[in-house]
Parts: C-alpha cells; sequence; structure tokens
C-alpha cells in the first residue's frame, strides 16, 4: 500500500498539468484562438517561418512552466490551424503545406521537450540531479550549452531549410554532420578535460 502512496503521489503533479492544460486548450478553443491569430497574422507572417517559431514559443513555454506536456497540449491546437491557415491564405500547393504543417508539429513536440530538458523547475531535469548526486543549478548550467548548440543548429539547418523545401532526410544529415564537426572541432576526451 505505502509503494501505492508514493507511486500516485509521483503522478499527481503531472495529471494535474494535464488537466490544466486541457482546461486552457478548452478556453481557447471557446474563445476561438486559433482563428484569432490566423486572421492577426495573415500577411504579417510568413507560413514558411511558422515551423522555427514554433519551436521557439514551445521551447521558452516549456522551460518557463517546467513541463512538455502541458506545453504540447497547449501550443499543438493554436499552431496547427495558423499553419493550415497561412498556408492557404499565402496559396501554396498542398505537399508544400503538408510539410510546413509537419515541420510545425515538429517544432511543438522538440520545442516542448527542449524546454523540459533545459528547465531547472522541470521534475526530469530535478530528477536527473537528485539520481546522479550531482548540484542541480551545476546540471543546469553543464547541460545548457550543449542543448543551446543542438538547438540552434536544429532551427538553422532543420526548420528554416525544410520549410523553405530542402527534404528532411538532407537536412538530418546535415545536421548530423554539423554536430559531429563542432564534436571534433571543439570536444576534448574526459582525460585531457580533467587534466
Amino acid at each position: 500500500m505505502d509503494a501505492w502512496v508514493i507511486g500516485a503521489k509521483s503522478v499527481f503533479l503531472a495529471v494535474i498539468i494535464l488537466i490544466t492544460a486541457w482546461a486552457l486548450v478548452a478556453a481557447c478553443r471557446e474563445l476561438q484562438t486559433a482563428d484569432y491569430m490566423v486572421s492577426i497574422t495573415t500577411g504579417l507572417l510568413s507560413p514558411y517561418l511558422v515551423p522555427a517559431l514554433t519551436f521557439i514559443i514551445s521551447a521558452l513555454v516549456s522551460f518557463s512552466t517546467g513541463t512538455s506536456w502541458g506545453t504540447m497540449a497547449l501550443i499543438m491546437p493554436l499552431v496547427v490551424p495558423l499553419t493550415v491557415g497561412l498556408s492557404q491564405d499565402a496559396g501554396i500547393a498542398d505537399d508544400s503545406a503538408y510539410v510546413l504543417l509537419l515541420a510545425t508539429i515538429s517544432g511543438v513536440l522538440s520545442g516542448a521537450v527542449w524546454g523540459d530538458h533545459c528547465s531547472p523547475i522541470s521534475d526530469t531535469t530535478i530528477m536527473s540531479s537528485m539520481a546522479t548526486g550531482a548540484d542541480h543549478i551545476d546540471h543546469v548550467r553543464t547541460q545548457a550549452p550543449y542543448a543551446l548548440l543542438v538547438g540552434f543548429v536544429g532551427i538553422v539547418v532543420g526548420d528554416l531549410p525544410v520549410a523553405f523545401g530542402m527534404s528532411p532526410w538532407f537536412s538530418l544529415g546535415i545536421g548530423a554532420i554539423t554536430l559531429l564537426a563542432v564534436l571534433f572541432i571543439f570536444g576534448k576526451s574526459a582525460e585531457e578535460a580533467v587534466t
């Protein structure tokens, strides 16, 4: 019985976050927030920039709240109709609009996970530092440069080029090569770093 109570306590916060996110999503749907966003951004925002902006916004929300699931539940119902609406208004062909939609959904998922990974108030970050016995703030500080690098490469080599028509597979290869190049240029072996 004690194990059940401990398990229920650990899940309770996640359930509360999801219920709150669902309530916020329901309010956004009732207020037609997505339709409003499409109406105010038409002509001002290029649909090709939506995937990169979505990644950045999702990352900021997730970093600020410490939850990737809540961020996904909040952002997804807003940016999917926004991407579809902006693509239709810009007269983008269906195939290209589909790629933009997938890139935008990818931006939500990856931005939410990125922000959750970097957030000092995220349960996963707290548990990681506790499990390893590392100082929590030191853990956040040491993982930030790696996450910032990967996020930057993801936007510059992934989100933007794919939105403008580059093959996602080619972009993935270029991103991997870029990260490997950074590792070989700036990386040090563990023995070098200690001495």
